[in-house]
C-alpha cells in the first residue's frame, strides 16, 4: 500500500467533542474580522499527530462506480464536472471503534451518508476552487481518484477527507472533518494543538472559530482551525508540512504548511460544509 493510501487510512478521527454554548454563538461578534494577524509560535505537532486514529471502515456514496454522480471539478467553472470515485474499504487491523455517543446541540442530522457524501464533496470542491491559490495543486489521496472527496466514518458519525497540496515540488497535507456539535462544547482553545498559541475569532452568522498553529523542533508546522457553526455543525480543518509513510516516519516536504490560517478559516466557513443543509 502506497504512502498516500496510508495517509488516507490515517484520516483524523477528530478529538472528543468540544464544548459550545449555542446562545453564546448566536450572540457572537457579528462583524467579520477576516484579516487579523497573529504570531505562529509554540509546540505540539508531534502531540497532534499522536492523536490520529486509523479508521478501518470507509463508507462510499452512491457514485462509487460507472454512472455515478457528477460533481464540480476543482479549478473548473460551473460547467466542469468529475465523477465521484469509488472509495476503498481497507481491512481493519484491529477491532472497530465503538459507536461514539454524545448529546448534540440539536437533533442529529437525518441525511443518509450516501446522500451526504456527494453533497459535501461537491461543496468541498467548490470551496477549494474558491479558496486555494491558483498556484497550488489539490489532489485526493484515494487511489485512482485525482480529487478529494468525503467519506463517512460510521463509528464517529462524521465526514472526513484528506488531500495533498503541491506547489513547486513542495507538498502539504490538508484534512477536513465535519461532525455534529456536542452540547458540552465550548468556544475555547482547550482542544487546540497548542492552546498557548490560539485565537478565538467571532465570525458573525458563521459562528465562532478557534485558530492555532503548533511547531516542533524537527521543523513540523501544523495549522488548525475549528469552526463551531451556529447551525450545530463542527468543522475542523488542518494543514501541515509533514507527510507520513506507512512506517510512521515523518517527512518534511515544505518549509511550512502551504495554506495560511486565514485560508483555512475561509475553507471551514464555506456555506455548503454543514450537516444541516
Amino acid at each position: 500500500m502506497d504512502e498516500l493510501t496510508e495517509q488516507f487510512r490515517a484520516i483524523v478521527a477528530g478529538s472528543p467533542p468540544t464544548r459550545i454554548d449555542l446562545d453564546a454563538l448566536i450572540a457572537a461578534d457579528r462583524q467579520r474580522r477576516r484579516h487579523r494577524v497573529w504570531t505562529l509560535t509554540g509546540t505540539g505537532v508531534a502531540a497532534a499527530v499522536a492523536t490520529i486514529a486509523v479508521v478501518p471502515t470507509l463508507v462510499a456514496g452512491p457514485g462509487a462506480g460507472p454512472g455515478g454522480l457528477t460533481l464540480p471539478s476543482v479549478g473548473s467553472g460551473p460547467s466542469g464536472s468529475a465523477s465521484l470515485c469509488a472509495v476503498p474499504n481497507p481491512s481493519a487491523s484491529g477491532p472497530e471503534p465503538p459507536l461514539q455517543t454524545y448529546d448534540t446541540v440539536r437533533v442529529r442530522p437525518t441525511e443518509r451518508p450516501d446522500v451526504g457524501v456527494p453533497r459535501l464533496t461537491t461543496a468541498l470542491r467548490v470551496a477549494l476552487a474558491a479558496t486555494v491559490p491558483t498556484n497550488l495543486m489539490v489532489t485526493g489521496t484515494v487511489p485512482e481518484c485525482d480529487q478529494p472527496q468525503f467519506t463517512y466514518q460510521a463509528p464517529y458519525r462524521s465526514y472526513t477527507t484528506i488531500a495533498t497540496l503541491t506547489r513547486d515540488g513542495q507538498r502539504s497535507h490538508l484534512d477536513v472533518s465535519l461532525r455534529p456539535t456536542s452540547v458540552d462544547a465550548q468556544a475555547d482553545c482547550a482542544e487546540a494543538p497548542d492552546s498557548r498559541n490560539c485565537e478565538v475569532r467571532g465570525l458573525g452568522d458563521d459562528g465562532v472559530a478557534m485558530l492555532s498553529t503548533s511547531t516542533d523542533p524537527a521543523g513540523g508546522i501544523l495549522r488548525w482551525v475549528q469552526l463551531l457553526r451556529v447551525d450545530g455543525t463542527s468543522v475542523t480543518v488542518r494543514a501541515g508540512n509533514l507527510l507520513y509513510g506507512k512506517d510512521g516516519a515523518p517527512e518534511s516536504t515544505a518549509p511550512e504548511a502551504l495554506l495560511t490560517s486565514q485560508e483555512l478559516v475561509e475553507l471551514a466557513r464555506a456555506p455548503g460544509l454543514t450537516l444541516y443543509p
